[in-house]
């Protein structure tokens, strides 16, 4: 059985998974994207800023985590020395970079927070990227990144 939000079929079991192993961190819509066509095995916490995401074949698909500077400005003025452009996108904060072994990573600012969100062992498409935007977008408005 599977759910839909927002146009996307949450795997049955899979809101479960996200909302015990990764709470706060990560919503069960865009996982589903970007795990379509795999069996999300684990999802489990890594300090209390992070979050990793295995499928069944044991291969790490999905890694979010949180880094807290002193200030907002400082997050803006650090997270952008982590892009490969060296800059972020001045509407979304954020910048995205293609990785050579074929994985994908979002980095982003939240108020002092810096978020990095990283795909990989999934093909990578414009849905998949979108999805990545949207954990993005939804750890801005998590209370993970109020304070």
């Amino acid at each position: 059985m599977t759910t839909t939000a927002c146009g996307t079929d949450v795997p049955a079991g899979l809101a479960d998974k996200v909302e015990s192993g990764c709470p706060g961190l990560l919503k069960p819509e865009p996982l589903a994207v970007i795990t379509k066509g795999f069996v999300v095995s684990e999802v489990n916490t890594v300090d209390v800023n992070g979050c990793q995401v295995f499928v069944s074949t044991g291969r790490q698909v999905l890694n979010v985590g949180l880094v807290a500077y002193a200030s907002p400005e400082e997050s803006e003025r650090l997270t952008p020395m982590l892009c490969e452009s060296g800059e972020l996108d001045a509407n979304t904060k954020s910048c995205a970079e293609d990785k050579a072994d074929g994985g994908y990573t979002v980095r982003a600012t939240a108020g002092k927070w810096s978020i990095v969100a990283s795909v990989y062992e999934v093909p990578v498409n414009d849905e998949v990227k979108a999805a990545m935007l949207q954990v993005v977008e939804d750890l801005r408005a998590s209370g993970k990144t109020s304070g």
